[in-house]
This record gives C-alpha cells, structure tokens and sequence, in this order.
C-alpha cells in the first residue's frame, strides 16, 4: 500500500518500512557508478509491506531455474519504481553478497532520462565501473551499443569469476520516449538481449501497454507471455492518482503564482528549487513553499541538490511520471514553450549577467548547470545547447562544485549525439563540441591519481569520485581507486573498501595493493580469519608476501605474538617468511617485546633476510627511546651484511640497516653505509629513505641535507617528494609545503603537496587539508604540457596554410617559443602551400627557416608536393635546391639526414639516378661518424631512404652493418614496403617473418603497399589478420586506397572496423576526404562529424580546412588556446 514517509515522497503499504537515506546497507549498483544518485532520486523515502515481492525478486535473481527474463507488469501508480529502486537500494542480505545489479530507470519527469540514448550512457557508466574499461570519448551510435552488448558480457563473465550473477534491471519500458518522433525508430526494448550472457538475468518493468516495440523481434523473450508477472493495484495508489491529478486541474485555475509553479516545473522537468522558483516568478518564498508543501503536496515531491545536499536548496519536481505527461498534457505545447522561454532568459542572466558581475558566478543556481542541459536535448535546441556546454566559465562552476568535469563531459557527449542525429550535422557545432571537450580531458591529466582518496578521508565520497571520473586515462583511474579503496580501509568501511577494489580493479598489482590494505584494516581490527583468506587471495606472489606481512605486523601490533610468529612461520616461501618476519618483529618492538623481536628476527638463516628484520627492531626501539637497545641491534644488522655479494640482495639490505642507523642517531655511519653504494639509482634509494627516517624523527635539517647531494635531477625530484611525505607524517605541515613548492615540475609538486594533505586528513585537520587538496587541484588543472600545446599550434598553423590563409599560417608557426618547434611548424605550412601548388611562396617560406636542416626538409617536402602534382619539372628544380643547400651544411650527422630526404625527393620528382648518387653520398657521410650510435641512426636513416627510391637491397646491406634491433627493424619495414610496392608480395611478407619482434609493423607496411598497387582483398585479409593496434593502422592505409579509386561503402566499413577511437577517427577521415574530392560533400560531412565526435580535433583539422576552410578560419582563436575568444 502506498503511504507518505516522513521525509516526504511515496511509499507503499504499512507493514514493512525501508528507509533507504538513512540506511547503511551497500547497493547493487557499482559503488563508483554515478547512476546511483539518480537512483536514489527515484526512491521513496520508505517502502512499506512488500516483503513478498522482494522475496521474488531475490529469487529470481538467486535461484538457478529461473531466468533469463521477468516482467513487472501494472498500471500507473502501483509502486513499480518505487519496489525496484528499493531493491537495488537496499537488497535482501543474502542478495547483497551474490547479485551485481546494473540498472536504468525510465523517467519522463527527469530531463534525458527517457531515450535509448540516455539508457546506452548510463549503463556504459556503470558497466565501466564493474569492467574498468574505458569508454571511447564518442562513437557513432551503432557502435556504441555493440560496445555497450560487449561490455554487459565482459561484466557478466567478471561477475561469474566472482561467484556473484549480473541483474539488468531497466523500469518504465512504456515511458521510452526513443520512437515518439519517428526519426530514431529503435527502442530501448529492442537492446535488450534476447540471450543474456554468461547467466546474466533481466528484469524489466512498465505497464501493460503500449505495446512491445516493432524492433523486438518475435522470437525475443519480451513477447513470451510466461514471463509477465502482475504488480497488484493499490487502493491507496489510485487515490493518490484521483487526487493528484485534481490538483493538478485545480493549479491549472489557481492564482498566476500557481499556474507558474505549474507550468515551470513541468516545462523544466524538474529540479528547480524554491529560490529559483521565487526569481522566475517574482512570488514570496513563504507562498512559494505554501504551494509547494501544503496546497499541492500530493501534486510535487522534494530532493535534495545534488552537489550540494548538505546546505543546498531542496529542489522540486512532480511526484509521479503519470503527473508529468498529465501536466504536460494540461499545460499544453504553447504555454509550456513561454515557460521554457522564461527559462531560457533566466538562464541567459547568469551567463552574461549585469552589472559587472563574472559569467556564471558563485550563486548560479544548480539547476542550470545539471538540468537545463537536459531539458534543451529533450526539446531538441540543439543550437542553445550547444552554446551552453562548450562555456568554458560554466564548466569552471561546475567543477567548483563537483569537484570533476565528468558531468561536463557527459553533457558535451549528449550533445554530439544530437548534433550528429540531425540529417545534415552541423561542422562547426561539432568543432566547438570537440574543442571543449578535448580541452576538459587535457586539464584533468595532471590530476594527482592519490588526491581522491585525501577527499574520501574527508568524508566528500561524491568528490572523490568525481575527480576519479574526470580521469580519462583508464590505467590513472586505475591508480586512483586503489588509493580510494586504501584511504575507505583505513578509515574503518573494510567491507565497502574490499567491494571496490574487486569490482573497480584490474590491474593485479593495484588490487594486490588495495587488498593489502584491507587485510591489514581487517587484521587491526582482531578479523584474524578474514585478513589471512584475504592476504592469500592476492593473485601476485609478491604482492601477497606483502599482504600476509601486513597482516602479521597488524597481529604484533595488537599483542598476539603467538599468532604473529605463527602466521610467518607458516610461510613456506622464503621471501614471504622473511617480510612477515620483519613486519611483525618490528610491530613487536615498537609494542615493547623487545627481546622477544631480537629473537624472532635472529630466526631467519638468511644473513640479508635478517639484517633487514633486525633493522626494523632497531628502527623501532629508537622510536620507542630506547637508544642504546637500538644501537646494538643496528650493530648486529650491520655485522649480517658483510657477508652479502649479490648487489642486489646488498643494496636491499645495507638500505634497511642505513634507516636503522640513521634512527638511532649515527648519522654519519648511515651516510658511510649509503656511499658505500656505487650504482646511482641505488644510491639515491638508500639517501631517499635514510633522508625519510631523518625526517620521520623531527631531524629535517638533516633530511635536507641530505637531498642536496648531487643527484640527477628526477632521482632528487623523487627523494624530495618521500621526505615531503615523511615532514608532514610528523606533522610539520609548513615544513612539508615548502619542500613541496622547491619542485620546479608542476606535477611533481602537486602529487608532493597531495601527501601534505593526506597527512593532515589522517591528522584529522580537516580544514587545512580541504585548503591543501583544493589548491592542488587548482596547480594541477593549470598546468600545460608544451609538447601538447606545441603539437597542437602546429596543427593549427598547417590547417590555415590548408584554408588558404598563408600569412595567417606563417604567424602562427612563428609564434612558437621554441625554435625547433617554430622550424618544425614552418616545414608544415610550407608543405602545404606547395600542396595548393603555390610554389613561389612555399620557397620562400622554407627559405625563411633560419636552421638549414629543417630548410632541406621544407623545400624536399615542397619538391615532393610538386611531384604528386604533376609538376615534375618545378619538383626537380626545388630538389635541387635542397640538393645544394644540404651540401652546405657544415655538420655531419645533420648533413647525413638532410641529403637523405634529398635523395627521397629526387625520386619523387623521376630522378632516380641521380637519387642513387645523393644516397651513396649520404651513406659516406654516415659511415665517417665516429660516434657509434650516432652512426648507425644515420646509417638507418640512410637505408630507410634507399628503400623509398627502390632499392631495397641496399638498405639491407646497410642493415647488416646495424648492431641495434630497433633500428634494423626500422630497415626491415622500409625494405619490406619497397619490396611489396614492386609487386614481390610473397619476398615481402617472408621478409616480414624474419624478425618476429618487427613482424607486425613490417606487415603492415607491406598491406600498405598492396592496397597502394590496387590489391585491395589481399590487403584487406593482411590487415585482418594483424593484432591491434597494427591492424587498425593497416586498416587505415587500406580504407584510403580504396576510396581514393572510388570505393566508398567499402572504405567506410573498412574504417569503421578499426577498433580504437582514435585509430578509427583517423580512417574515418582519410575516406571522408576522398569523398569531398568527389563532390559527394553531405556524405563527406557526415564522416568528418563523426571524427570530431571520437577523438581530438587535431586528426581532421586539415581535411576540414581543404572542404570548409571558413569554419576553420573562424575558430583559429579558440583552436589555438584562446578558448574564451
């Protein structure tokens, strides 16, 4: 029976009562999934006397015979949502441990939540959270629903490894709004498997009508009536329906304040709260909130913000599904479209306010930075949207409030889909999309992969996650949640703590580490039993000595000794004996056993072993204040190492004893025992943690003495951050930070100051580290990769040469900071005016370049483009030039490479003669460098060029003088390409199959020259046949060669068969410029959008130029950094 909670909102019967706010039961959703708080929108506040529905619901999801499919079946106002949020909420206890729910509730009344696009997002966002894959930034949308079925059996096969069954829950099957237009007839009904995989169950829920989908195909489960289980009515329900649907037609006649709040709300299809309400009508906040909680309670029910629910405004929005269509309904189209105009005007107020005041400032409402984006996708405003999510100021509120740019990322992902749905996609949208969010991924890459768990110490989970989120980088995302699921142990959620490290985790180190840490809070805990099952569950062997170690120690620290000693001895592999030994001697000094450590240490026959336990007894006693104690033992470690002789085992074990020593106070002989090390890196390890030991005793002077040695740079760089660490540990904050601001590197700053605030959570000086995190976040996001940005004006320079502004273009390359990159960049642009045949300018550009290496290489790069042209009279002239000019060059090595890419150009122009003469010029020249590995870069250098002219036996010949197998390889591919270009396929591949380790990218080459020869099926099956990533890149080549002879369908598939999104923007590009040249320029568009959707706008930048110069021309500002132009 449905009843009102006592938090508000709907909830059913009387018996039972959940609250699912206040209770601490783990959901069934993914604990990283950011579905969860939708999830917990749709909830009510208490579900009331459905013991016997979750009952069958915890049976089919547990017992064997049931499945795949059930179907809860009722009309409006049965409690659907509110028994199914619920469950996934707070499960049964036996349901808890053994299901895996991944879930998608249909909802009218939430903007873009009722689509089969919004239902592909959300379960890719979930499923990436069980799987740990990581979703492509945007794939057209086929692919991203193959991705999405893939995914739901890579998470079911993860789930079955964990004796747990995968649930795809999906609720409201009737409010799928997908096939409403006509425009998109595939429904979300139709995605679903009709053969779940690996076990998985499906649960689906709506009313009996309208009916199933005419995607579903016959055969599909959802048309087999045996699985259609009846929700029964409640009596209470329809009240509720008669009465709320009253209020409604009673507001419809009410004041204008009520029509308004109405209206409003309908039209922005929730989450306007009551300050926003008061500032879109002009009405009181008393008789705002009089409407709201009195008048019409039934009518409207109340959420809390999302980002901020602790001090934010409750929002509203109308209590039931079957009252949004019916206030839609009511309201009718025209007044709801005044409404959202008001909307619209509001909205424009905060993004270019008056008065002064910044774009989006501090009080910006919540609702226009989550909700209005959705309600726009919902009624199609593709242009506003567009407008609205590539607002730089806008996505900086937003991550001032939720702490990560995943919800701008989404955001800017809906809005591609829009844009690419329309039936001529609009470029320059799609550019401005792909900007904004390319710059979004690039300020989140410096993110220190530890500064989410400083926010879960604080007690900001949804923080935490969202900065996890905004890391793009699967293996950094990886990071981060390891050091979540450290930070959730240590704070005492052992269990939450294991449930995201075996569900979040992929990486057998990272789990094994997160594991270690959970065994470790288990075992502090007394958990003995669990801590051993969970140090013996870690997969890597040393990773498990260290988990059982951990364990151990943890055992020594609570005064078990007996249990200690027997949990090492126990080990029968030596090295894991040997840490367990050592934590839990030192765990036992430190609680003050210390004979009974001495003793325990001495039991281990290895001399390294033992030195290294008995440091640690040492260490400890000096801690405890025992001196002298300490002293004797530290000797004793001493004494054990003189007879080690492998370096390795040595450099360990004389390290321990240095921290030891350092800890008793004999510093000298520590620092004695440290340069007794002759390897650098060994070296600075051994300074690093004598230096750490120093400063964990309050000795920091010493510490920083210590760093001043000389050392290479990155070694010293890294010493400083673990003294940073250990200064803070010991609670000398500002200390810590100014260690910390020494690093020059930005990066190595941020992750040196994210420990200070580590320690000052641990500490339990909130404030100073919620001050520390957030300016370490705010350096981290400043930073700017040069090569990045460099790479990035390069690609824009040559673009503009492309669109036809040539003055522009040389600006831009000038305008470099570094001269190489400036040289560099000038090459590109004269390249590509010589490819608009404006060879007089090309000259003079490459001329300008002041290095006369890089003025080879442009005017070689303008020959080649006369070449391709035709023109092979201009190609020879300007070869020659360069011929001459590359004489000139003073310096050997650079005379070698620049005659090199003379040779090549002469080919190019039909010299090949005088090509052959250049080469065996610049072959003398290689050989004449004394420097050997000088000497054979440029005899490769060399080789490749030969095989470029056709003459592929020379480059071998020159290979056999090459000791280094990187660069034969490199000879290897370049002989295998010319061979294959002769038409000598079968010589090419054996030759490819003579190195095993270059076999792949040989063969790609030579698939690269079939397809060039016209062989496409034989290329094809090559590609086919290669493993990623060599396969998309021979895909690549493959798909160009066909559309450049006309064969677009096929290119286009062949393009859309490369499996990485960038691999794949790339293909789809080179197809698409083929297609423009034809004239075919829809079809041409449609490929580039798509391109600009999967990866960075740097990959279609210059065909974009050469078909639609002025959407380039228009953005050049914004392309080049300049994002608030």
């Amino acid at each position: 029976m449905l009843g009102h909670g006592e938090q508000g909102g709907v909830g059913i019967g009387t018996a039972r009562t959940v609250n699912v706010f206040l209770s601490g039961a783990e959901p069934l959703v993914a604990p990283r999934s950011a579905y969860l708080a939708q999830v917990r929108r749709i909830a009510p506040p208490q579900l009331l006397d459905r013991d016997a529905e979750f009952a069958e619901l915890a049976g089919f999801c547990l017992q064997e015979h049931r499945g795949p499919y059930v179907w809860w079946q009722a009309g409006p106002w049965a409690g659907k949502s509110a028994l199914l949020s619920t469950f996934v909420l707070n499960p049964p206890e036996e349901v808890r441990s053994r299901v895996q729910v991944v879930a998608f509730f249909i909802a009218a009344r939430l903007a873009g939540s009722d689509t089969r696009a919004a239902f592909v997002a959300a379960l890719t966002e979930q499923l990436t959270a069980l799987t740990d894959e990581q979703a492509p930034a945007v794939i057209d949308e086929g692919l991203r629903e193959a991705w999405l079925l893939d995914l739901l059996g890579q998470a079911a096969q993860a789930c079955r490894q964990r004796q747990v069954r995968l649930v795809l829950l999906v609720d409201g099957l009737d409010e799928d709004r997908s096939t409403a237009s006509g425009d998109h007839p595939h429904s979300i009904a139709g995605l679903l498997p009709a053969d779940p995989p690996v076990g998985m169950r499906v649960i689906v829920a709506g009313r009996p009508n309208p009916p199933i989908p005419d995607d579903v195909p016959h055969w599909h489960p959802l048309r087999d009536p045996g699985i259609v289980r009846r929700l029964s009515a409640s009596p209470y329900a329809q009240d509720l329906q008669r009465l709320g649907k009253a209020e409604l037609r009673r507001l419809l006649k009410g004041s204008p304040v009520e029509q308004d709040l109405l209206g409003l709300v309908a039209a922005a299809r929730g989450g306007l709260s009551g300050p926003d309400l008061r500032e879109l009508t002009g009405a009181g906040l008393v008789a705002i909130e009089d409407v709201l909680h009195t008048v019409a309670g039934r009518t409207f029910t109340r959420r809390t913000a999302q980002w901020d629910p602790y001090t934010g405004p409750e929002v509203y929005l109308l209590g039931h599904e079957e009252l949004q269509q019916a206030a839609t309904s009511y309201v009718g189209e025209p007044r709801l479209a005044e409404y959202r105009t008001r909307l619209h005007a509001w909205a424009d107020s905060y993004r270019t306010p008056a008065n002064g005041r910044p774009p989006w400032p501090a009080d910006t409402p919540e609702y226009l930075l989550r909700g209005y984006p959705g309600m726009l996708a919902t009624t199609g405003e593709v242009s506003r949207l567009v407008d609205l999510v590539t607002d730089p100021d806008r996505h900086d509120r937003m991550l001032d409030l939720s702490g990560g740019d995943a919800a701008a990322l989404a955001e800017i992902i809906t809005c591609q889909d829009l844009v690419l749905a329309g039936s001529e996609p609009d470029l320059e949208a799609m550019l401005r999309l792909c900007i904004r969010r390319t710059n979004l991924t690039d300020r989140n890459t410096n993110i220190p992969t530890n500064l989410a768990a400083v926010w879960t110490t604080l007690g900001l989970p949804a923080r935490a996650e969202a900065l996890v989120r905004s890391l793009t980088d699967t293996d950094l995302q990886e990071q981060a949640m390891a050091a979540v699921a450290e930070a959730t142990a240590a704070a005492g959620d052992v269990g939450r703590a294991e449930e995201m490290a075996r569900t979040s985790l992929t990486h057998s180190s990272l789990l094994g580490q997160a594991l270690t840490a959970v065994a470790k809070a288990r075992a502090a805990a007394g958990d003995y039993d669990r801590a051993q099952e969970l140090a013996r569950s870690v997969e890597s062997e040393p990773e498990m000595a260290e988990a059982v170690a951990a364990v151990a120690g943890a055992m020594a620290s609570r005064g078990d000794y007996v249990q200690a000693e027997r949990l090492a001895r126990s080990r029968r592999n030596e090295f894991e004996r040997a840490l367990a030994v050592t934590a839990a001697a030192g765990a036992m000094a430190a609680s003050g056993a210390h004979r009974r450590a001495e003793d325990f240490a001495r039991e281990l026959s290895d001399r390294g072993w033992q030195a290294e336990a008995l440091a640690a007894v040492a260490r400890a006693l000096a801690t405890a204040g025992h001196s002298d104690q300490a002293r004797r033992v530290g000797n004793a470690a001493e004494q054990a190492i003189q007879s080690l002789t492998d370096p390795n085992r040595r450099a360990r074990a004389l390290t321990a004893v240095a921290i030891a020593l350092a800890a008793t106070g004999d510093h000298s002989r520590a620092k004695s025992l440290t340069d007794s090390l002759t390897d650098p890196y060994r070296r600075a390890r051994a300074l690093t943690a004598v230096a750490v030991a120093l400063a964990a005793t309050g000795d920091h002077k010493r510490a920083e003495a210590l760093i001043s040695f000389d050392l290479d740079e990155d070694l010293k760089a890294q010493m400083v951050a673990e003294v940073v660490r250990a200064v803070a540990a010991a609670g000398n904050y500002a200390q810590a930070e100014r260690l910390a601001g020494s690093l020059a590197d930005l990066s190595r700053r941020a992750q040196a100051l994210t420990t200070v605030a580590q320690a000052m959570a641990a500490a339990s000086d909130y404030d100073q580290a919620r001050q520390v995190a957030t300016a370490v976040e705010a350096l981290a996001r400043s930073q700017v990769d040069p090569s990045r940005q460099a790479r990035a004006l390069t690609a824009v320079a040559e673009a503009v040469a492309v669109a036809g502004d040539y003055d522009r273009a040389v600006a831009l390359a000038r305008s470099h900071i570094d001269p190489p990159w400036r040289d560099r960049t000038l090459v590109a642009v004269a390249a590509a005016v010589a490819a608009a045949c404006a060879y007089d300018r090309a000259e003079t550009i490459a001329r300008s370049i002041t290095i006369e290496g890089w003025q080879v290489e442009a005017l070689t790069a303008a020959a080649k483009a006369a070449a391709a042209a035709g023109d092979y009279g201009r190609a020879r002239q300007t070869a020659a030039g360069a011929d001459g000019l590359a004489r000139s060059i003073a310096e050997p090595s650079s005379q070698v490479w620049a005659l090199a890419a003379v040779a090549e150009a002469l080919a190019a122009a039909g010299q090949h003669d005088r090509a052959r003469q250049v080469a065996t010029v610049a072959e003398a020249g290689a050989r004449s460098l004394t420097d050997l590995p000088w000497r054979e870069r440029a005899l490769t250098t060399v080789a490749e060029a030969m095989a470029a002219i056709g003459d592929p036996g020379s480059a071998d010949g020159l290979a056999a003088s090459i000791t280094d197998r990187s660069l034969k390889g490199r000879v290897l591919i370049a002989s295998a390409r010319a061979v294959a270009a002769a038409g000598d396929y079968d010589l090419a591949e054996a030759m490819a199959f003579f190195y095993p380790a270059w076999r792949h990218r040989a063969m790609t080459a030579v698939a690269e020259a079939m397809a060039a020869a016209g062989d496409y099926d034989r290329a094809e099956g090559l590609a086919f046949a290669l493993d990623t990533p060599w396969r998309d890149d021979a895909l690549i080549a493959v798909a160009a060669a066909v559309a450049a002879a006309r064969g677009y369908d096929r290119a286009e598939k062949l393009a859309r068969a490369c499996a990485d999104p960038d691999w794949q923007a790339q293909a789809l590009t080179v197809v698409a410029d083929a297609v423009a040249n034809s004239g075919s320029l829809d079809r041409a568009r449609r490929l580039v959008c798509e391109a600009l959707a999967q990866a960075s706008w740097e990959i279609p930048l210059s065909v974009l130029a050469r078909h639609w110069p002025q959407v380039v021309l228009r953005r050049v500002d914004k392309l080049s950094g300049n994002e608030r132009s």
